[in-house]
């Protein structure tokens, strides 16, 4: 006796419903981002950065092509971790077969499998592709930090050669009137010759420092409008050097730093998926229990239990489990690889701020001390107590006192500001409201 329609009908409905029961849907699609532990920066000690240097680094963090690039990666993580979420659901197979073209024989056969029990399988994949997440989003922030790191630094850079630009233009227009001062003398044998050329040579060497730095500055000029895709910038005035902090606690900075490091989380979730991709490889190796419903024109209705074993090739299973396990080993010791070359350059900073700060008193000494001198040995060279000799080294030394400050100045600023940046204490440009 034939089976009505109504009946095949209300047989499937019966089969989908049971597969339905096996794993219950949930009452919406599983969003990307949820259960995520985002990265988020510590919130910011009383330190305040300059204005214009923090709205230029939030300038180069919205237009810059890496941190576009990395935006992409954390969206398209989003999208691995719904398709893993998916995996729990049932699945669908359905095909149309021609059997005889002349005798106009079709059939259609459908089959929906809904996993039951897959030996951690599915978690797995889902674990794995929450910790790629996390991955990718440390990976943004990361990208982000860099992008702070260089701004700075070129920022710093650029206004450190502007000012030594201008000391040295000022000390090339000092040499050129001593030049036309012992011209005059040489002229009226009041000098030799040789003052006179000792004054060109010494102006010479200030000419080829002025265009040296005029060309590191205009390089500098150039990295900051190509950090902030604005080829028409210019920078605004130099940033104050007021009194800097005192140097902190190294220790404290150090685990500061490693709390806080996007490298450090991005390898941390990259060990946390080489694990989750070791489970999965072991599970592999495991049969899947699957509840399954089928028809066809041939056996019609089924519904039943579905064992499956698969193999790749031999016993490869177990080789590629063995490999993700080696995978987790080597992630976890590029971690601390990570925090020994973080240590190391918190440390290298901490050193260099110490020694700019204490070379900032020393140089501001000596460049109050130069000016003077230079102004003595003027007067003492009128009254013949002095060489030409004296005057030139004077006016020299106050030349390199002047930048020796500037040079202090700045890496005692571009240290701090590093510092600052790696533990996290700097402002961050950006939050968890703005991940995609």
């Amino acid at each position: 006796m034939k089976r009505s329609r109504s009946g095949r009908r209300q047989l499937s409905f019966l089969a989908l419903l049971l597969l339905a029961t096996a794993a219950p849907l949930p009452a919406q699609l599983p969003r990307a981002d949820a259960g995520i532990a985002t990265s988020a920066a510590p919130p910011p000690t009383a330190f305040v950065p300059g204005e214009a240097l923090q709205a230029l680094i939030v300038e180069a963090v919205a237009t810059h092509p890496s941190i576009g690039a990395a935006n992409a990666t954390v969206r398209a993580s989003g999208a691995d971790l719904r398709a893993a979420r998916w995996q729990s659901f049932p699945s669908f197979t359905l095909e149309g077969m021609l059997l005889s073209e002349a005798g106009n024989n079709r059939q259609a056969s459908l089959m929906v499998e809904q996993p039951i029990w897959a030996a951690g399988r599915i978690a797995g994949s889902i674990r794995r592709a929450r910790a790629d997440r996390e991955a990718a989003i440390a990976g943004y922030q990361e990208a982000v930090l860099q992008i702070m790191l260089d701004v700075s630094q070129s920022w710093h850079d650029y206004h450190r050669l502007d000012r030594r630009h201008a000391v040295l233009s000022h000390s090339l227009s000092e040499h050129r009137a001593l030049v036309e001062t012992m011209r005059r003398r040489v002229a009226q044998e009041v000098s030799p010759l040789a003052d006179l050329e000792l004054a060109q040579s010494r102006t010479a060497q200030i000419e080829q420092q002025v265009a040296t730095t005029a060309a590191q500055r205009s390089t500098s000029l150039q990295g900051v409008r190509e950090l902030v895709g604005d080829p028409g910038f210019t920078p605004g005035p130099p940033p104050a050097p007021g009194p800097m902090p005192a140097t902190p606690e190294s220790e404290g900075l150090v685990a500061q730093a490693f709390e806080f490091d996007p490298a450090r989380q991005r390898l941390a979730a990259e060990a946390k998926s080489a694990g989750a991709q070791a489970d999965v490889a072991r599970a592999s190796v495991v049969p899947q229990l699957s509840g399954q419903y089928s028809y066809n024109e041939t056996y019609g209705h089924r519904v039943g239990l579905v064992l499956r074993a698969q193999s790749d090739g031999g016993l490869s299973r177990f080789a590629a489990a063995s490999a993700a396990g080696e995978r987790r080993i080597a992630a976890d010791l590029r971690i601390s690889a990570q925090e020994r070359q973080l240590r190391e350059q918190i440390l290298s900073d901490l050193a260099e701020y110490e020694s700019a700060r204490q070379r900032m008193e020393s140089t501001r000494t000596a460049r109050s001390a130069t000016a003077r001198v230079t102004e003595s040995y003027m007067r003492q060279f009128v009254s013949g107590r002095r060489s030409w000799l004296d005057v030139m080294n004077a006016v020299r030394e106050a030349t390199t006192a002047e930048n020796d400050a500037i040079d202090a100045e700045s890496s005692a600023m571009t240290t701090l500001n590093r510092l600052l940046m790696r533990s996290g204490s700097w402002p961050f440009p950006i939050g968890n409201e703005d991940l995609p």
